[in-house]
């Protein structure tokens, strides 16, 4: 089934992408500008002015649109307005998380991208986005193929595209248009990045080979539509393309708690205008605090992961019902997560390898440890602590911080954590024996106040990529040089250690933990591990390097003057997102924090950008130190013979990491 409208590099196709819980929006760093997250409670007054701009959104919002999925409240779902009467303090402390804006329908009051008649020209082609009071638009004008022109057509056309659907806030920000097929949506082929305050192309924020702009019509109906809303419906129609229903927009309380409707009328808190309505699911909402680790943590797992749905007879009713998972039930009775190595036998698993050979290699490691963000549930899965303890999601994270907490309401959303839980105070829940100074120091090998001594960032290092940068991994594992050489993924010794090799990491596990090393390859012995990753790895491998470069233990552990010309080097990467990795950590380093290039810019902007960093380092008053493992020599220049060398052997194999 396909839907037509056809201009310059542009197609309207409506695809059924494989069901992997992947919407290439997917945990777009979803969020809200931190002027809008306010500390619960703050005064009279500033709730006023909160209620006010939610009223003016709601409205708003709830104008009927044909074009756009419909929120209704139905299947005992109510929405978090009807929660906010008793539970206003979880009602607030909701309200200034990310969750809440992973879908809004965009008003001036959640809109952050430019829309003030900003013009992109790309391949010939002119993007305008504008808006008229709180109605905004993408205006495409290009020409016609000469083809067309004989016929008689006009050399340029344009078209206006009205959007209806806004995705994310806190990193990036994307929008979705209205098609000509029912509640069918369209990408819009840009997106709003906010370190950076501008429009990018859509493909160039996720690690994947540069793609020609599409406006895949269908996408968000058939994937986004599982994790950005609450009950959404896909509602597909042979003929008419998708009637999406939603219970909500947005990640809200009915998401994690189920549907209150029961909860509601128990309590006699049904909203007038549903007051006929029977109720239904429990009359007690779920908390996930108060279920078993296993449990509380499907809740999250129900986004969080990599996973295929199916119902109690095999066969998906997904496209027409939505997932019957409702928090507190068992999430594999509706859906399996993949594990790599395991279940392999099994048809669903089957049928996605048939679909997607290289389904394994765009998630994990080959080891099966999750590579990319989104998935922290299947890293939980491989943890020890949560199969042979009782460690869950929430041992670290806190939906709603307490009033009064440590953090802002901006800091906490961040990440959501629990106070403390930055520290070593989230492993000594339960291994209070390394509570001990002396203990902990025998058992790390770095001073107790150094980041050496931080728990997690030996157990739990930045090895999963997404949102364009590093995050740490959600299986909690140990340094090893053998799975480094046999997987290719980082150890946490050396994205610390940037100046190490993998031999020197390898002597001191021995030392300290009698680890054996295993074999290893000349340039293993000799050059630093993240050169050889810069220089010789795969795209994910030089992103998660590249990265580490401006991670501040990392940088104040192995100094910064050497890193400029592997940093250089990522600046004309195939990879849209490693050069801005590159680029980033560059303007990190003394000297840099005013460097400009354009990490979407043409092969000549990259090779200029490259170009004005060496000689910025070459002209810096910043005389390195000889070190073998960087290539600095004696007279703190640049080995260039051996760098040359080593990045002719890079095998770049294409890569898609799919978040």
């Amino acid at each position: 089934m396909v839907v037509r409208n056809r201009v310059r590099g542009i197609r309207w196709q409506l695809i059924w992408l494989p069901v992997v819980g992947v919407c290439l929006l997917a945990l777009v760093a979803t969020g809200i500008r931190s002027e809008q997250a306010k500390q619960p409670h703050d005064s009279d007054v500033k709730q006023k002015e909160i209620d006010t701009a939610e009223l003016a959104t709601a409205e708003l919002a709830s104008r009927p649109l044909a074009s756009r999925p419909l929120e209704k409240r139905d299947r005992g779902y109510l929405s978090s307005d009807n929660c906010r009467e008793c539970h206003a303090h979880h009602y607030d402390t909701w309200h200034a998380s990310h969750h809440r804006t992973m879908t809004q329908v965009p008003t001036r009051e959640t809109v952050i991208a430019d829309f003030d008649n900003k013009v992109i020209l790309h391949s010939g082609t002119k993007f305008r986005f504008f808006h008229e009071a709180d109605d905004y638009f993408m205006e495409i004008t290009g020409k016609r193929p000469s083809s067309e022109v004989a016929k008689g057509a006009s050399p340029t056309y344009q078209k206006t595209f009205k959007i209806v659907l806004a995705t994310g806030a806190h990193h990036q920000q994307g929008f979705w248009c209205e098609t000509d097929k029912g509640r069918t949506l369209g990408k819009i082929p840009f997106i709003w990045i906010n370190k950076e305050q501008r429009w990018v192309p859509y493909g160039s924020i996720f690690l994947a080979p540069p793609s020609r702009l599409n406006m895949n019509a269908g996408v968000w109906n058939s994937n986004c539509i599982k994790c950005h809303v609450v009950g959404g419906q896909p509602r597909l129609e042979s003929a008419n393309g998708f009637d999406s229903h939603v219970a909500e927009f947005g990640i809200s309380c009915e998401a994690c708690h189920g549907p209150g409707e029961a909860h509601a009328v128990a309590h006699g808190k049904l909203p007038a205008d549903l007051e006929d309505r029977k109720p239904i699911g429990k009359e007690s909402i779920v908390n996930p605090a108060k279920l078993s680790h296993k449990k509380s943590s499907q809740t999250c797992g129900q986004c969080h992961a990599v996973f295929d749905h199916f119902d109690a007879e095999g066969k998906s009713q997904f496209n027409d019902e939505g997932f019957a998972f409702r928090p507190g039930d068992e999430l594999t009775d509706s859906r399996h997560v993949f594990r790599l190595g395991q279940d392999d036998d099994l048809p669903v698993v089957q049928q996605k390898l048939k679909r997607n050979p290289k389904f394994w290699q765009q998630q994990y490691w080959s080891d099966g440890m999750v590579r990319v963000s989104g998935r922290e549930y299947n890293g939980l899965l491989e943890t020890p602590c949560y199969q042979h303890g009782t460690m869950s999601c929430l041992s670290c994270h806190d939906m709603h911080p307490r009033e009064g907490g440590l953090l802002s309401a901006e800091e906490w959303a961040d990440d959501q954590m629990k106070p403390n839980m930055r520290g070593n105070s989230a492993c000594l829940q339960c291994h209070q024996e390394y509570a001990a100074e002396e203990t902990l120091v025998s058992h790390t090998h770095h001073p107790a106040n150094s980041s050496g001594s931080n728990c997690y960032n030996c157990h739990m290092p930045h090895t999963t990529l997404g949102l364009m940068k590093a995050m740490r991994s959600h299986t909690i594992d140990s340094p090893s040089v053998a799975t480094t050489v046999e997987t290719g993924r980082p150890n946490a010794c050396n994205l610390c250690h940037l100046d190490k090799t993998l031999e020197w990491t390898a002597e001191h596990l021995k030392d300290w933990y009698k680890i054996e090393s295993p074999k290893l390859s000349i340039e293993q012995r000799e050059i630093a591990s993240s050169v050889n990753w810069i220089l010789k790895g795969d795209a994910g491998q030089r992103a998660i390097a590249g990265w580490h470069f401006s991670w501040r233990p990392a940088r104040e552990i192995s100094g910064s003057s050497w890193m400029v010309p592997y940093l250089a080097e990522l600046l004309i990467d195939t990879y849209d997102v490693v050069r801005f990795i590159g680029y980033h950590s560059l303007k990190e380093l003394p000297g840099f924090a005013d460097f400009e290039y354009d990490f979407v810019g043409s092969k000549a902007t990259q090779q200029q950008g490259r170009k004005s960093a060496l000689k910025r380092w070459i002209q810096s008053d910043n005389r390195l130190p000889p070190s073998a493992a960087v290539l600095i020599d004696k007279d703190g220049k640049l080995e260039t013979q051996r760098y040359q060398l080593l990045r002719q052997q890079r095998l770049d194999p294409r890569m898609i990491l799919v978040e």
